[in-house]
This record gives structure tokens, sequence and C-alpha cells, in this order.
């Protein structure tokens, strides 16, 4: 993404990136000390440059992240193909789900590849 001021443009890379103004050039603040608190501490958790592209495309929105980061489909799929390797509880660490939740899932997934294998 680029912005023209001035004649000039200023890209994604706001480190070494200046803005005309007139006839000065006016510096962008590249640490993360003159950030928002909220882009500060993600400055620090994913860098300045990542914080900038989360800025430059949600600034305005509220976000909220789900507690689940795999999908339901992935998860199930995982358990299939590990449930005769792994113990439940290995599982449930990688996947971030609860032993019994896991121990629920390979049931059902049980029961229709016995339904499956019966049609």
């Amino acid at each position: 993404m680029t912005w023209k001021t001035s004649g000039k443009y200023a890209t994604d890379n706001f480190e070494s990136d200046s803005i005309e103004l007139g006839q000065e050039e006016t510096e962008l603040a590249a640490g993360s000390d003159s950030y928002s608190d909220v882009y500060r501490e993600l400055a620090e958790l994913i860098g300045t440059n990542n914080a900038m592209k989360l800025w430059k495309h949600y600034r305005g929105l509220t976000i909220q992240f789900p507690q689940r980061l795999y999908s339901r489909k992935f998860t199930r799929q995982f358990i299939a193909e590990n449930m005769n390797k792994m113990t439940p509880a290995q599982m449930a660490t990688l996947l971030n789900l609860t032993d019994r939740r896991v121990r629920q899932i390979i049931k059902e997934i049980k029961l229709k590849s016995g339904q499956d294998s019966q049609n």
C-alpha cells in the first residue's frame, strides 16, 4: 500500500520512510514506544512491522479472538489420524482441548466409522 503526500510516496515500511510537508521532511517514529498501549503490546509481541500491518488492516474494528485455534474439521481429522498413535491426553494438550472432549470425539469417530462400514 502506498500513500502520496506532497508529491512524495510513503510505502508500508515506515522505519525508513519520511513524508515531505512543504519544504520540511518529517520522519515517522519507528519505535513502538510512540504507539498507544494496545499497539505497543502488539509490537512487543509480534514485532513493529507486523503490528503496523494489523493496524492498517483492522484499525477502527473491535476484534475478538476465539478460544478455538483449529477448525472442527481439522480437529476431528487430527484425532482420527492419531487416535491409535497418541493418548487422548497428548492430543488434548496439542489441540487445547480436555481429555474428556478428545475421548468424546474418538467415540463419535468410532461410531461413525462403524455405521459407515455397516452401510
